[in-house]
């Protein structure tokens, strides 16, 4: 991802959010129902996605008349960087204290921390034997 792109204003997420969702390119008019709650004009979403092309998130291929939209950056790409900008700017590179936070403001319930502890147990596991080589 372009360094400059890292966060993405409100609508341009929407518009990625659109076409993460749909699995397989689509074309404008199928992006315009996916986004029909929000009530954008033709012109709005084109140049939403023209802004999303120059900054590297996606690309359009020639189908017919039209055009499909193809996600650059796929969600987790976009999640991972997010997530690092997050912790950095409001918890000072901590992911314990993004934790905490979450915590004491009631936001995880007993539930959540158990799937917590078992994601990181996985996640634990797997990246073991990378370090061990």
């Amino acid at each position: 991802m372009k360094k400059e792109s890292k966060r993405l204003p409100e609508a341009e997420l929407a518009v990625m959010q659109a076409l993460w969702s749909a699995k397989e390119p689509i074309t404008r008019p199928q992006l315009d129902q996916a986004l029909a709650d929000r009530n954008w004009s033709v012109s709005t979403v084109v140049a939403l996605l023209s802004r999303l092309e120059d900054k590297g998130f996606l690309r359009h291929e020639k189908q017919g008349r039209g055009y499909l939209y193809i996600p650059v950056i796929s969600r987790e790409q976009y999640l991972e960087a997010e997530s690092k900008t997050l912790l950095g700017q409001l918890f000072g590179g901590s992911p314990s204290g993004f934790i905490a936070a979450l915590y004491r403001g009631g936001a995880l319930t007993g539930e959540d921390i158990r799937k917590l502890r078992a994601q990181l147990d996985e996640l634990e596991s797997r990246e073991a034997p990378k370090r061990e080589e």
